[in-house]
């Protein structure tokens, strides 16, 4: 669980007896390739952090697949919208590769942060960070060109052009899967 403990340490500091009681909350969980991490419709229970492979968050909507983000490497994983309101949730959390997550129940989270105070700060600085990345994303599909967007993933995120289907990095930039090809013909 070091992954777990540096993952947190990132934001707040915790003392040796608070670590006793956080890190047996958190479980390993391992994903298949094209395994679901979580499910539309229902309540997403756990908030990961990927310790490896890549997934795709998802949305279906009139009969397509609606890529809205990846995660991979050390960042957060699961329907966090859903975990948050604890209600049913509105995405499909897919593992595009054989993925190995660190998960927290929500019952455990919402215990330490009763009992940690540093806790409860950590999750507001995760949800700072995920809103911020949020907005930063939809101003770059309102603002950036396609060749844009496809530099910034590139700059970003290089291994999901080896790890990720075209099709889905295609749906994630909002572009077509032709336009797609044809940027990365071009660009490189």
């Amino acid at each position: 669980m070091e992954l777990v403990r540096r993952t947190i340490e990132r934001y707040v500091h915790l003392a040796d007896e608070e670590w006793a009681l956080v890190l047996p909350c958190w479980e390993r969980f391992n994903f298949e390739r094209g395994s679901l991490v979580s499910t539309s419709g229902e309540v997403e229970d756990r908030f990961y952090i990927v310790e490896e492979g890549v997934q795709r968050l998802f949305v279906e909507h009139d009969g397509s697949e609606h890529c809205l983000g990846f995660s991979y490497g050390h960042s957060w994983s699961g329907d966090y919208d859903s975990f948050v309101r604890q209600a049913p949730g509105r995405f499909v959390v897919q593992a595009l590769t054989p993925s190995v997550l660190l998960g927290i129940r929500h019952l455990d989270l919402m215990r330490l942060y009763g009992t940690i105070p540093a806790m409860e700060r950590w999750g507001r600085l995760i949800l700072e960070e995920l809103l911020v990345g949020r907005a930063t994303r939809e101003i770059e599909q309102i603002a950036l060109t396609a060749e844009e967007r496809y530099k910034r993933l590139v700059d970003r995120s290089p291994h999901l052009l080896q790890q990720v289907s075209q099709k889905d990095i295609a749906s994630y930039l909002r572009m077509t899967p032709e336009t797609f090809s044809r940027l990365r013909a071009k660009v490189g």
